[in-house]
């Protein structure tokens, strides 16, 4: 990527933190209850048992409502855990000590170990995500790295589904080879889905 092209998606980073940093905290808590309700009615469609989410860390949604109802529904949630340059899953359920990695993001370490290709789906954080299924996340790769694959099988499971508030929507973002496209986001506003599932 060009010199130029980097200092966009910086640019483009920034600029979007700062607006989802500036929700005011009544606003975000609406929004996070239409997301999780969007998730959960989405959920009530399919039949997923093992799924991938994400504890919210600086201004992202925040799943974890949803997190514990879908728990109580028999559904095995999987959280990320950060080693050196790769991510890798494991179960969290309420009550799980919950340490934080290098970054301040809490883990469940001692949670039982999932492999990837038994998720069926992942909810991914990110930062600015486009119309085409283009994802832009905070520049640290993990989960292009971790879902690289899918870029060969692009049917492969898991389902890829970014988690975003509405206003994180761009008209288009550069993608890169590397670059693991989302099957379909989840914002305040509802699902939409990029491939037909």
């Amino acid at each position: 990527m060009s010199s130029e092209g980097i200092d966009a998606k910086v640019e483009l980073r920034s600029r979007l933190i700062a607006a989802r940093n500036q929700l005011h905290d009544h606003q975000r808590r609406r929004l996070d209850r239409q997301i999780c309700a969007q998730l959960l009615r989405y959920l009530g469609e399919l039949d997923y048992l093992d799924i991938a989410a994400y504890i919210a860390f600086r201004g992202e949604p925040d799943l974890s409502p949803a997190l514990e109802v879908l728990h109580q529904a028999g559904r095995r949630i999987h959280l990320p855990i950060v080693r050196d340059q790769a991510m890798h899953f494991a179960r969290w359920v309420p009550g799980t000590e919950m340490p934080k990695n290098r970054f301040g993001i809490p883990e469940p370490v001692n949670g039982r170990p999932c492999p990837t290709e038994r998720l069926e789906l992942v909810l991914m954080p990110l930062v600015a995500f486009s119309p085409a299924g283009t994802r832009l996340g905070m520049g640290a790769g993990f989960y292009d790295r971790c879902f690289s694959f899918r870029n060969e099988h692009r049917d492969a499971p898991p389902e890829l589904i970014g988690v975003a508030y509405s206003l994180q929507e761009v008209n288009s973002l550069p993608a890169q080879s590397w670059d693991v496209p989302l099957d379909g986001v989840i914002t305040d506003l509802g699902v939409r889905l990029f491939r037909a599932q």
